[in-house]
């Protein structure tokens, strides 16, 4: 199969992730060998078609979009329009659905962009994961040893063997029900590191809509 990345980890099982570009990347353990992984990705061939398919149907990706005065781009799921004026100090302000951004040269729009999706990452994630992780505590006594927002740059979380959870921090741009599902999506390899069908079991007793919140992750984060 063309336009397929292989990513090898110390990770128990293959996984297939689909990128908005249309791309593969199959995520496998070390001893996987190459016919098991051909093998997967022959055995589910109609699966990856339909998913490229699917994406080639949507607009254009957000992820491809310019940062140029009257562009949309997203926060918190709603699509907010770029007003750019040269100003004589940067900033960055949002006012319903428009964000003005100020700035001394037209090329510091996209790093005053990036730094103002971190500072409301870093304000608002706290906040909607917070009672994730707490029902999750109440149902089944586990609760993360650290959460962290980083920039990454395949995946949406993260979960380590020690119970550390990561959370990309590009969730911002995503509805609220997309930053909650990433968390217990995560939450729940903290009882089941893999993705079996136990695994996909819990998640649904602790979140029943997920696989809805999973398709809408993928629209808005395409």
């Amino acid at each position: 199969m063309n336009n397929v990345t292989l990513v090898r980890s110390s990770r128990k099982s293959i996984s297939i992730i689909i990128q908005p570009d249309g791309s593969v990347v199959v995520r496998a353990p070390h001893r996987a060998s190459n016919k098991q992984i051909e093998d997967l990705l022959n055995k589910r061939k109609d699966w990856i078609l339909k998913h490229k398919n699917n994406f080639e149907k949507m607009s254009p990706a957000y992820s491809s979009r310019e940062f140029v005065d009257g562009e949309k781009h997203l926060f918190m799921g709603r699509e907010c329009t770029l007003r750019i004026r040269l100003e004589s100090a940067n900033s960055v302000i949002k006012t319903g659905d428009i964000i003005d951004i100020g700035c001394t040269d037209e090329a510091m729009v996209k790093p005053l962009m990036e730094q103002w999706y971190v500072k409301n990452a870093n304000e608002l994630m706290p906040e909607i994961i917070s009672p994730v992780v707490q029902k999750f505590k109440n149902s089944y006594q586990r609760s993360p040893a650290k959460i962290s927002l980083k920039s990454m740059k395949s995946r949406w979380g993260s979960c380590s063997s020690r119970g550390n959870i990561s959370m990309n921090i590009k969730l911002i741009k995503s509805p609220k029900s997309c930053i909650e599902y990433v968390m217990a999506h995560e939450l729940c390899h903290l009882l089941e590191m893999n993705h079996s069908k136990s695994y996909y079991a819990l998640l649904t007793e602790f979140m029943p809509d997920w696989k809805k919140r999973k398709v809408d992750l993928e629209y808005f984060m395409r």
